[in-house]
């Protein structure tokens, strides 16, 4: 959390990222040694992701320029949905880990196309440019 302060003090948006990534391994670090699949684990990376984006968002405002409201309006429900449609994900990334099954090499070529899809999508979304 002080990273993140320290980050939005100075505003410095490549300090942001460090420090989601320092919660997000605190939160990881006091998940070691439990075996059991962690249900608020699909909060925790919404709250995150919500942390970051938000962070980077008022680093970049600059008080001399007003936005306008459709742009603000915008903005805040495509933060809202991203933040949904993530929670969904979670959710079922969780519940399918939570699934016990016997592991053969069907189960594994599924489970290695889905993850192979789901960066194939987030690579396509960061990189699709301004719309």
């Amino acid at each position: 959390m002080l990273v993140l302060l320290v980050a939005l003090l100075l505003r410095w948006t490549s300090a942001v990222s460090w420090s989601v990534a320092l919660l997000a391994g605190t939160y990881l670090a006091g998940r070691a040694g439990h075996a059991a699949v962690d249900g608020r684990a699909a909060v925790v990376g919404v709250l995150l992701l919500l942390a970051a984006e938000l962070a980077t968002w008022s680093v970049d405002v600059d008080k001399r320029i007003k936005a306008e409201r459709a742009l603000v309006v915008r903005r805040t429900l495509t933060l809202l949905g991203l933040c949904t449609v993530a929670l969904v994900a979670n959710f079922m990334l969780l519940a399918t880990s939570a699934v016990s099954a016997s592991s053969g090499a069907l189960l594994a070529t599924l489970g290695t196309a889905a993850a192979v899809g789901a960066v194939a999508l987030v690579v396509r979304f960061a990189f699709r440019g301004p719309s």
